[in-house]
């Protein structure tokens, strides 16, 4: 019964991502908009939805039970982090393999230095082992400012609207968004659900169940929605996703999480995940600094380092550890 879950969440998950896509694309040609914004805010809040609704979750059972804040703290910090490493490392460069991935030069260090700067956040915060209300509250608007930020600098002043579309298309289009958006997260979060029972017994610590287990259960809607925009030949709109996931699940997700409850930082996490988040993300930059894409030996190059990283976090860090 768990597998056909997974089956029918998987199968959900991308039928609703085409939708998305093709309404998103209808609102970006109304408001004359990039593909590269698209999937930097619309997108990326709109399948980053599972993690964001996982630390929230997490945050509740914390506030109800005290007792569970270091594992529950483990294993929400795992899956978010783990989703971003899965997206950032294995999955943008599965994408590059199959239709490339390319970074606008007015884009590049909004993206790519979002990318960094909202994991370098992250990590400065957690140094000491304790995410506190007020840093989660910080790093909750600084992704707000961020968002402030790409939309005033996505047109320029002297930039023209393209034709409107219907009103009753507009209304149209947000609403099967608005739809599709809490179908997917419907979706996988059941798929978290029974890939949790499926792996219950086996001896993982809870930040690396995250790790593996729910981060690449809850990345299903990133997946999915860059590999549509890649074979619809949307570029932008699929290396948008996933970089802005990766500022939205730091920021926006983690930030809420430790907004409402506090976590605890296992040690794993301050000297391994997040060290390795925000290496591989500035050798991405490094990557596609001059010819603003990834080539086919770099991809290969991220993915194999993302299998090195999983071998290695269980070898060295078999338990959870609090930091601090």
């Amino acid at each position: 019964m768990d597998f056909a879950i997974i089956a029918a969440g998987v199968t959900i998950v991308a039928l609703l991502c085409e939708a998305v896509i093709r309404e998103s694309l209808a609102l970006a040609q109304r408001f004359n908009w990039s593909g590269a914004f698209v999937g930097l805010s619309i997108l990326s809040i709109g399948t980053s939805l599972p993690e964001i609704l996982t630390q929230v979750a997490g945050s509740a059972s914390i506030l109800s039970d005290p007792a569970t804040l270091h594992t529950m703290s483990g294993l929400m910090l795992g899956s978010n982090i783990g989703s971003d490493i899965f997206q950032q490392n294995f999955v943008l460069p599965l994408v590059a393999l199959i239709g490339g991935v390319t970074v606008a030069r007015r884009r590049r260090e909004e993206e790519l230095g979002g990318l960094i700067a909202a994991s370098a956040l992250l990590w400065v915060f957690a140094f000491d082992g304790l995410l506190a209300h007020w840093e989660g509250a910080i790093l909750t608007l600084t992704y707000f400012a961020f968002l402030i930020f790409l939309t005033r600098t996505e047109r320029p002043p002297h930039a023209r609207p393209r034709p409107h579309a219907p009103q009753r298309h507009l209304l149209f289009a947000l609403a099967v968004l608005t739809i599709s958006f809490a179908g997917m997260a419907a979706a996988t979060i059941e798929v978290v659900a029974a890939a949790e029972r499926l792996v219950s017994q086996l001896p993982l610590s809870a930040s690396f169940f995250g790790i593996v287990v729910l981060g690449i259960a809850t990345a299903l809607p990133e997946l999915t929605g860059a590999m549509l925009a890649i074979l619809k030949g949307e570029r932008g709109i699929s290396s948008g996703i996933l970089i802005g996931s990766n500022i939205t699940n730091p920021l926006l997700g983690i930030g809420l999480g430790s907004w409402l409850s506090t976590y605890t930082v296992p040690a794993a996490v301050i000297l391994f995940d997040l060290p390795v988040k925000i290496a591989t993300a500035a050798l991405i930059y490094a990557f596609v600094f001059r010819r603003l894409r990834l080539n086919r030996l770099q991809a290969v190059l991220l993915i194999l380092l993302y299998f090195a990283y999983l071998v290695a976090r269980q070898q060295f860090f078999p338990a959870d550890v609090q930091g601090g």
